[in-house]
């Protein structure tokens, strides 16, 4: 009787052994997944600055497309869309999660950056469509090129649209492949 009673103790100890490294191997995880997230977070916050850098760069642009002899109407439109752009950008990256808030939050918040972002083109192609349109109105209108300057103007904005859109395309798929990531990973989280 004793000995069912010392091996029952010593079942007992090994049980509690074994919970304890359990656990322990649970925080190192959960703390591994974390760093996993900040990681994701950093790519996609560095992921969402592309389209702020690239108004910018676009506002830069607007003295030297004055200087060409570009209208008014365009230099304001283009400057308008810039500016559009980056505040929407701003706004949409504060939904880029923090995860030392409950994960639930930090859930909600990376679906609505998410859905944003997967959406953007509903609103970005026709606004681009409505910019290009203007563009070739003042080029018709008030520019008066002709022969090889007209040539290697057409050819350098096709150059550049297509290249802009391969860009913004791929900036758009990385972020949603990492929103994903990050969703899964924060799944894990939960679980």
């Amino acid at each position: 009787m004793e000995t069912t009673d010392n091996t029952l103790l010593e079942m007992q100890q090994q049980m509690q052994q074994l919970r304890e490294k359990l656990e322990s191997q649970k925080i190192v995880n959960e703390r591994i997944l974390r760093r996993s997230c900040g990681r994701t977070i950093d790519r996609l916050r560095i992921k969402s600055n592309a389209p702020i850098f690239a108004g910018l760069a676009g506002l830069a642009l607007i003295p030297f497309l004055h200087h060409l002899g570009f209208s008014l109407l365009l230099l304001i439109v283009t400057g308008v869309f810039m500016i559009a752009g980056i505040v929407a950008t701003l706004i949409t990256k504060q939904y880029i999660p923090n995860l030392n808030k409950d994960l639930v939050s930090a859930t909600t918040e990376l679906t609505k950056f998410r859905k944003i972002n997967a959406d953007w083109y509903k609103y970005g192609i026709p606004l681009l469509l409505v910019w290009l349109g203007i563009l070739i109105w003042d080029v018709v209108k008030n520019l008066q090129l002709g022969g090889p300057e007209l040539y290697g103007f057409l050819c350098g904005s096709v150059l550049g649209l297509v290249l802009g859109l391969v860009l913004g395309l791929k900036n758009r798929r990385d972020i949603l492949d990492a929103s994903d990531d990050l969703l899964g990973q924060i799944e894990e989280l939960k679980g």
